[in-house]
């Protein structure tokens, strides 16, 4: 993939791979400076509200604040600090301390006023976690946009439908985009809902009382939450990861969704189908020793995400079982879990969205393809209309019978329904030919694509009925 969102994505730890799996926008969300960029935001806002509050000196407040700057910060030294004290927050808060000492000692004297290790770290969590999957929406709503396009320009394009890997009876490629697109989008409606839910400030204190703030801890939380537009939560959720969990299930969902788009789309880019075809393009999809090669590349990435992102949710679904009111282990092992999945999700969302934007739809070969079969995905029809004379196991016995012949002889169906004298007897050559006829055996497959295309473009507020 030539476009620099991946070339330049890497986080610095695997810069080679991260250009496949990751994005550029969720890279810099997730990467060390935006870490220290959030954390500082936490105690900057904590300060200026205390202040506001008259907990603390107002001039405090503004020394605070003047010494955020992430970039001033020592990384490999908070790295190594962080190994020793058991996360990032100790060695964070004694270095922005000290930061704030060389401007002024009296103001260093408040920072992380009233504040645990626990609280900027969850707090700059959810922020980064919101600057993440804003950049992911991106890329799905530009999925989105094309699928919904598909789904109207093929609503009548007529091809297979295949069950179990064998051809069904026909469908639309509109039909199928719909699908595609139903599933994304209501797999971003859910992440955005579990995203708005987890959007609580976290504050507790060294064990979710708030003891140090001589009662007014409540009131800091809710002017805190003010400054960082987050919500309040009824309490300090240090051990009570289910938002945070929710979170890591919708990510999970959506690569599932994104998954299957993947799938359906790499079976029919296969040679032997051709119904769509991979972008090609220099440097994009080809082979190091078959010139001849496009591959579906961005398919390959997105089930690949699809494979990894079940466990990192299996972890944090783990890690949710934290002891007390401060956990051993299962808060640590989020730390890197959500970040992968965030990722991971969004290599998933933008090549998928690069992929259905440049790929080829091919409505040729899916005309070519109904006749695979020689006519045997019509047996259904044909068999439901004599049903209406013969009953419904007679008729679908006779069918089978006949799509054996047919199959045996090497002929149509159609020929052996015509020379059959239990048919003809029942349908007329008219009949035979209307029911042969796989445009004519659609169903409601124009009003879902309506459906889903005003499902779509309601943006979420309509739910099962």
């Amino acid at each position: 993939m030539s476009d620099a969102r991946f070339e330049t994505a890497g986080t610095g730890s695997d810069i080679l791979l991260d250009g496949m799996f990751t994005t550029q926008a969720v890279s810099a969300a997730l990467d060390d400076q935006a870490r220290l960029r959030t954390m500082m935001a936490f105690e900057v806002a904590l300060a200026e509200a205390e202040a506001a509050l008259d907990i603390i000196p107002v001039q405090a407040a503004r020394h605070i604040a003047f010494c955020a700057r992430p970039e001033r910060m020592d990384v490999p030294a908070l790295a190594a600090a962080a190994a020793r004290a058991g996360n990032i927050a100790i060695p964070f808060v004694a270095a922005f301390t000290a930061m704030v000492a060389r401007e002024n000692s009296e103001a260093a004297r408040y920072v992380h006023w009233g504040a645990t290790s626990q609280d900027v770290i969850d707090t700059a969590t959810i922020l980064q976690l919101q600057e993440a999957v804003m950049a992911i929406r991106a890329d799905l709503l530009r999925l989105e946009q094309t699928l919904a396009g598909i789904t109207k320009d093929h609503i009548g394009t007529v091809l297979p439908g295949r069950t179990w890997l064998q051809h069904a009876v026909p469908t639309t490629f509109g039909l199928k985009a719909a699908g595609w697109l139903t599933a994304v989008t209501r797999a971003r409606w859910h992440l955005e809902a579990a995203v708005a839910q987890a959007s609580c400030v976290q504050f507790g204190g060294a064990a979710g009382t708030l003891a140090s703030l001589d009662g007014r801890g409540i009131e800091v939380a809710a002017e805190l939450a003010r400054r960082l537009k987050l919500g309040v939560p009824p309490l300090p959720w240090h051990t009570l990861r289910s938002d945070l969990a929710a979170c890591g299930s919708a990510l999970g969902i959506l690569c599932g969704a994104l998954g299957k788009l993947a799938r359906d789309l790499s079976l029919m880019m296969q040679t032997e189908i051709a119904e769509t075809l991979p972008p090609g393009g220099k440097g994009q999809g080809g082979s190091s020793t078959m010139p001849h090669k496009r591959n579906p590349v961005g398919c390959a990435i997105a089930l690949s995400v699809a494979t990894q992102a079940p466990g990192l949710v299996a972890t944090l679904l783990s890690a949710m079982v934290q002891e007390h009111e401060r956990g051993l282990g299962g808060w640590h092992a989020e730390w890197q879990t959500l970040p992968a999945l965030l990722r991971l999700t969004s290599a998933s969302a933008a090549q998928m969205a690069d992929t259905v934007e440049a790929m080829e739809i091919c409505p040729d070969a899916m005309r070519d393809d109904l006749g695979k079969t020689r006519g045997l995905m019509m047996a259904e029809a044909v068999s439901m209309e004599l049903a209406n004379r013969l009953g419904r196991e007679a008729a679908h016995h006779l069918l089978q019978e006949l799509t054996r012949t047919a199959v045996k002889r090497n002929v149509t169906l159609d020929t052996v329904l015509r020379e059959d004298d239990r048919v003809t007897a029942i349908l007329s050559p008219d009949d035979i030919s209307r029911l042969m006829n796989p445009a004519g055996y659609l169903g409601n497959a124009r009003a879902f694509c309506i459906r889903a295309l005003e499902a779509w473009r309601n943006g979420g507020n309509e739910e099962c009925s």
